[in-house]
């Protein structure tokens, strides 16, 4: 068997597939650990939070170890993650009853527990085989994020060490690379390794939340309608996970279609991936660039950047939020304490994975107790107020939890500036052209809804004794919430944006990024909600059909990205024998991986190691990446960004040219006792940055531990 079908065989049944198994079984096992709490917070889903139990699990518990490390209390270690986890599942379970509450959610639920297990599951394995198409983590920022990783992998306190730029700790947002290594450690996994697991964690949490957040919805709205609410659900799913703009199905469909036809007289050219995430300020030229990425695309990257380690707690707070509107709770900090805290302590590892995304799901928990309380007191004074202690509550918990984290953290952004220029509205119809299509579609319905709903109370209240039920349902409320939660974070880039160091052609680019990359999950969400809602709402199976139709092939559209993407990243399969699996590090040169394995295999703790440094997306670095030792400097642009400015890069870069071309061993030697460095690499790396490379000198300094057949050499410095 070849190609794909014998890839595939090979993955399944080697050995080292294993890993894919212990990593699934940790999430599931830090589930079932979770359940009581999940059961409790997600009362208002129909399947009870079931996968939503693995996001509390694994952030709760790391966040546990994370503080007691940030206090130096307990240091990060296997048997502090493994004690960890069973206090967190001892403390679940030691409230009365929990057992019991679990066992009985279990049978009564065993068919959708069942069906959301193997759907996560097949998302898991599928994505694992996908990465391991094309394993290396050599492009973009992974390089960047494996070393955040290995960092805290080598690190016993936090925060850990910065790898590229050693006796100072990192300055970036760390914590989803801390309950990576969390995972990584629990599970006995490489970094390597485990950096590609979690983006197939990632893809599999982002697809089957949304299952669970949609589905939940629908299942309000008609608990009968189980086919509708799983066609929703997946629809979900597929747009969130699997799905892009209209930029694909517009110049890779529409336009070549329309060429061919004699009807459209532009250039139309091959269509590539990467053109759907650079639209604005590129197509046409223009001095305003920015960025647009979706999940999908940093799926099929492979990349583990904060934007998208913070998809599962994003995603997370936004079913706390629906659960709390579709079980009819009272707000946060009225009675349901757990609520508050668990929210704010998720808001909490939030600020501390994506900064950005804090404010943007403070308010939607926020928005939701506000709609809770006036549901409960009308528009009065006490509604306001119960409001606003739950908001308060929620920040001060927030805060708190990530206390640690902000009084070592110095932010590198200059405030808030007003636009300059605002994106065309064609261009913004390509982005967001789909998603205005439903949510207009989904307001006309809202709106003939409420009437309805109004005309009922009015039969109702005159003893016509129709339910109030048959008018709007509180799905509605948090469908109708998501689309405009959504509408205004497409619209703040358009009016303000974040200064950082990105200027010129890219003054909005990170804002536009990272803001509208939300809105697209809460877009998503909705877009999903409203066409199931929709067309099962109508009472002719004919247009049933109809609506049904149309909503699949608008749906249609923004998924013909896959269609480009997959292909345009992973291009043809590889052959049997360069099969890498999941190694990471398979494009390091055979003397780079000779290093990396002797630090691995005969260094403990963080001692300072000399590599050559290099610019941004290089593969300079690559020895402190992968090992997670922190060298002198890494990426000069990236140390230019999180410490503000470029002093501290430009001094270091001369220092590290000095320590290898410089023929004075005295300062040299003045240099390596100042930095602290214990070890010199000398490769293929360093040999091609330093043509002027003193090796006799270098060489002098110590002792060579380690020499390969292509050169490359370690060598330990002598203690002074």
């Amino acid at each position: 068997m070849s190609g794909i079908p014998g890839l595939f065989l090979d993955f399944l049944l080697h050995p080292s597939f294993h890993r894919v198994v212990l990593w699934w079984g940790a999430l599931a096992a830090l589930g079932i650990a979770f359940l009581p709490l999940t059961l409790r917070l997600f009362r208002g889903f129909s399947d009870g939070g079931y996968l939503f139990s693995r996001v509390l699990g694994l952030l709760l518990t790391s966040y546990a170890l994370w503080l007691a490390s940030s206090l130096r209390l307990v240091p990060f270690s296997e048997g502090a993650v493994l004690a960890s986890a069973g206090l967190a599942a001892l403390i679940n379970y030691s409230v009365p009853g929990s057992m019991r509450r679990v066992l009985d959610f279990l049978r009564k639920k065993r068919r959708v527990v069942a069906a959301e297990e193997y759907l996560f599951l097949l998302c898991l394995v599928g994505w694992t085989f996908l990465r391991s198409l094309r394993p290396e983590l050599d492009s973009i920022e992974k390089f960047m994020d494996l070393g955040f990783l290995n960092a805290c992998l080598r690190a016993e306190w936090m925060p850990p060490v910065d790898m590229w730029l050693s006796g100072r700790p990192i300055n970036y947002y760390y914590f989803g690379h801390f309950f990576t290594a969390f995972l990584c450690r629990l599970t006995g996994t490489p970094g390597e390794i485990g950096f590609n697991l979690m983006v197939a964690s990632l893809f599999s949490f982002a697809f089957t939340l949304s299952f669970s957040i949609v589905f939940s919805m629908l299942r309000r709205v008609d608990p009968q309608g189980v086919r509708k609410a799983v066609a929703g659900g997946l629809l979900a799913g597929m747009l969130l996970a699997g799905g892009g703009t209209l930029h694909p199905f517009v110049y890779g469909v529409a336009l070549p279609a329309l060429k061919n036809a004699g009807l459209y007289a532009g250039e139309v050219g091959p269509y590539r991936y990467w053109d759907a995430t650079r639209f604005l300020g590129y197509h046409p030229p223009g001095n305003d660039k920015t960025i647009h990425e979706v999940p999908l695309f940093t799926f099929v990257l492979g990349e583990m950047h904060g934007h998208s380690l913070d998809i599962p707690a994003s995603l997370a707070a936004v079913g706390i939020g629906s659960s709390m509107l579709l079980s009819g709770a009272p707000s946060p900090g009225v009675r349901f304490p757990a609520t508050e805290i668990v929210s704010g302590v998720l808001l909490g590892a939030t600020w501390m994975t994506n900064t950005w995304n804090y404010p943007i799901y403070l308010a939607v928990l926020a928005g939701a107790a506000l709609t809770i309380a006036l549901r409960r007191h009308g528009m009065s004074g006490r509604a306001l107020a119960e409001a606003g202690l739950a908001v308060f509550t929620l920040i001060l918990v927030s805060q708190a939890a990530a206390l640690p984290y902000t009084l070592r953290f110095e932010s590198f952004t200059g405030g808030i500036r007003r636009v300059a220029a605002s994106s065309p509205i064609w261009q913004l119809g390509v982005l967001w052209g789909y998603q205005a299509f439903f949510a207009a579609v989904f307001a006309i319905f809202f709106v003939f809804e409420l009437r309805r709903a109004l005309r009922l109370r009015v039969d109702s209240a005159a003893g016509g004794g129709r339910a109030l039920s048959d008018g709007i349902t509180p799905s509605d409320i948090v469908g109708l919430g998501m689309f405009a939660a959504a509408v205004l974070l497409v619209a703040v880039p358009e009016i303000v944006y974040v200064k950082d160091l990105f200027s010129g052609e890219f003054p909005r680019a990170n804002t536009v990024f990272k803001i509208t990359y939300q809105a697209f999950l809460l877009f998503a969400l909705a877009s999903a909600y409203a066409a199931a809602r929709i067309a099962g709402s109508l009472r002719s199976r004919a247009r049933r059909l109809s609506a049904a139709l149309l909503f699949a092939l608008v749906a249609a559209m923004p998924m013909t990205y896959a269609y480009w993407a997959v292909p345009g990243f992973y291009g043809s399969p590889p052959s049997s024998g360069q099969y890498r699996r999941l190694d990471g590090l398979a494009f390091l040169s055979s003397g780079d991986r000779t290093i990396v394995e002797w630090f691995r295999g005969n260094v403990r703790g963080q001692p300072v190691i000399l590599e050559a440094d290099g610019d941004a997306y290089s593969r300079y670095g690559r020895i402190s990446s992968a090992t997670g030792l922190p060298t002198l400097l890494g990426w000069f642009g990236h140390q230019w960004l999180w410490r503000g400015g470029a002093d501290e890069p430009n001094a270091r870069r001369r220092d590290v040219r000095i320590l290898y071309e410089s023929g004075d061993a005295a300062l040299t030697r003045r240099l390596a006792e100042a930095y602290g460095i214990r070890y010199i690499v000398i490769g293929t790396m360093e040999l091609e940055r330093f043509p002027d490379i003193r090796k006799e000198k270098l060489e002098s300094m110590g002792r060579v531990v380690l020499t390969h057949a292509d050169g490359s050499k370690i060598i330990e410095i002598a203690a002074p």
